[in-house]
């Protein structure tokens, strides 16, 4: 007995040991660092000349704008000395906006005012607003989703550096600075427990498992117009008794996952930019994509974007091939030619208001994504059938904030058609997705709790008609984010209707909470029960009712590098999908990340 826990042990926590002695390490070193550098703060918040003012936007992170006092304004004799920050001082710590568990929710995460110094977002205007969220970049904050999206300019200055370590962040090359480097990187562990995986149809037993992800990029600006990006990445995975590692999204030899050119400048009143090669793609909500956070290998994308910004009007041109990790070799990446994903998204900033003592702002989007994929599937009577499939994706969204009301509501038609395998017949596609997210922001209130409820109704197709029918099964196949509505991605995004209350809450400035308990029921009970959005289960239940997930996730920023985060999820299957052979149980995720 004592042999087997130690071979356990070994297998399971075996490959832990490692990455936790570095975070460990890492956490030392960022520890000194930042109580060194917190004593001389970029901006201290307590000085007259430099007043933070909040902008009460759409939630999740608010913009900060610094307004600065005249050099002749007189100032009080009486004023006291700028306090002291200590190394647990949350105000020099980043926001947590950037997180990939708070990125379901960029509308739903409003944390405390933080120094500009702390904020890297680009010249985007109001679409910085939410910490860039409405940019298209991803949320953008200290550090961003997407690293290129990070602008460490400020640091042409030498006042405006105070770590050691930011010397990296801003590498010039010729006199005039205008020639420079950032250097990034980072380093993720997650850590599963499925007491029963995949409603029990992959794992019966528990499933351990492991993954470690390591990345650094290198972001070369040839002056205004021009700049190069290039990020390697390298992925590893293991655990006891896990599943699923196969094709290449969790394990992988070290690889480019991002490199290409971006040649941007100012034309017709806009800042326009052209950008081509490899690249991660996050415009888009995060109920179509997230870029796949949970894999060690995050989706990355290769073909050509195109953007313009104006004041309060952006528009986002793309035509991308998703690249295919399958190959196990080193630097064997490729272009998925079978992949492609094309369209447009705009959106328009509507003007500042105010409405109950707050500042508010509402964005209108409207898009169109357009999906071919070489593979695809829809479920049958009695099991899936292959196929292919092109869907046309028009939607809408519209999110905000009108006073402490916060909210994201967003509209999608599907159309376009599925054929079956071996030129099997084809179908016509019609199918939509509604949502919805309203919540109460009580700012008042100790952690300024936003209390909710989101809704949604993904349509689902008819496996009994005849193979010519037109199919009504909405397809989000690009990896929604997990945070939106399960994070055991035990349920997919297609023939459901799920109700139920959210709260996100952030008990200190540098920690946060999301609570929720979605009840989820079939859309239609002629289509199946998927667990992603192109994939569906084998068992064909009865009733609509499927399960109710009560989920809780929460995130520490512990320093400016080392962010740890612990989610936990009851899957509480219905009667109906337990008789038909699924399992109830349970789902942990922890993850530790030191992002440079």
């Amino acid at each position: 007995m004592e042999k087997k826990h130690l071979s356990l042990l070994k297998a399971g926590f075996g490959p832990c040991l490692l990455p936790c002695s570095f975070i460990l390490l890492t956490t030392v070193i960022s520890a000194s660092a930042h109580a060194k550098d917190a004593t001389t703060p970029l901006i201290n918040p307590h000085s007259p000349a430099s007043t933070l003012v909040r902008h009460h936007t759409h939630g999740q992170i608010a913009t900060i704008s610094s307004v600065t006092a005249p050099h002749n304004q007189s100032r009080s004799p009486a004023q006291k000395p700028a306090k002291e920050s200590s190394f647990w001082d949350a105000e020099m710590l980043p926001p947590l906006s950037s997180r990939s568990e708070a990125y379901g929710y960029p509308q739903m995460l409003e944390l405390n005012a933080v120094p500009p110094s702390l904020l890297h977002q680009g010249p985007w205007g109001v679409f910085n607003t939410n910490s860039g969220a409405a940019a298209g970049w991803g949320t953008v904050a200290y550090y961003s989703n997407v690293r290129w999206a990070e602008d460490w300019s400020r640091l042409r200055n030498d006042k405006n550096r105070n770590k050691s370590l930011e010397a990296l962040k801003f590498i010039p090359f010729n006199k005039d600075e205008t020639v420079y480097m950032t250097l990034s990187a980072n380093f993720e562990n997650r850590n599963f427990y499925d007491q029963k995986a995949g409603l029990g149809t992959v794992r019966k037993s528990p499933a351990y498992r492991n993954t470690l992800r390591w990345s650094a990029g290198a972001d070369l600006h040839l002056g205004k117009h021009v700049r190069l990006y290039g990020e390697l990445l390298s992925g590893q995975a293991g655990g006891v008794n896990y599943y699923g590692y196969a094709g290449g999204r969790w394990r992988s030899k070290i690889d480019a996952q991002q490199a290409f050119i971006e040649v941007k400048g100012h034309m017709l009143g806009a800042t326009m930019g052209a950008m081509a090669g490899r690249m991660v793609f996050l415009d888009a909500p995060a109920y179509i994509t997230a870029g796949s956070v949970y894999p060690t290998v995050p989706y990355s994308w290769n073909g050509l974007r195109g953007y313009a910004f104006w004041k309060n009007f952006r528009v986002d041109i793309f035509d991308l091939m998703l690249t295919d990790t399958s190959n196990p070799v080193a630097f064997r990446n490729k272009v998925g030619w079978k992949t492609r994903l094309f369209g447009a998204y705009t959106s328009y900033a509507l003007p500042k208001f105010q409405l109950m003592g707050q500042k508010s702002q509402i964005f209108i989007d409207a898009f169109y994504m357009g999906y071919l994929l070489a593979n695809s599937s829809i479920p049958g009577a009695t099991s899936n059938i292959a196929g292919s499939t092109h869907r046309d994706t028009p939607g809408v969204k519209i999110w905000g904030n009108a006073g402490h009301v916060e909210f994201s509501t967003g509209a999608m038609w599907q159309g376009g058609n599925f054929q079956a395998a071996n030129n099997g017949p084809k179908r016509s596609v019609s199918a939509y997705f509604l949502n919805a997210t309203v919540a109460w922001r009580f700012s008042k209130w100790w952690s300024r709790p936003a209390i909710g409820i989101q809704a949604d109704d993904i349509s689902g197709g008819n496996m009994h008609k005849s193979a010519t029918s037109k199919w009504g099964g909405f397809l989000s196949p690009f990896v929604p984010s997990a945070f939106y509505l399960d994070q055991s991605v035990a349920f997919g995004l297609s023939n459901v209707i799920d109700v139920g209350p959210v709260i996100t809450l952030a008990p200190t400035q540098n920690t946060s909470l999301l609570l929720k308990v979605p009840v989820v029921w079939r859309h239609t009970t002629n289509d199946a029960v998927y667990n992603n959005a192109s994939t569906a289960y084998n068992f064909r239940p009865h009733g609509g009712y499927s399960a109710t997930l009560p989920q809780a996730n929460f995130t520490w920023r512990a320093t400016r590098n080392l962010t740890y985060s612990i989610g936990a999820e009851y899957v509480f299957a219905s009667k109906a999908l337990v008789q038909s052979g699924a399992s109830s149980g349970a789902f942990v995720l922890g993850t530790a990340d030191v992002t440079f």
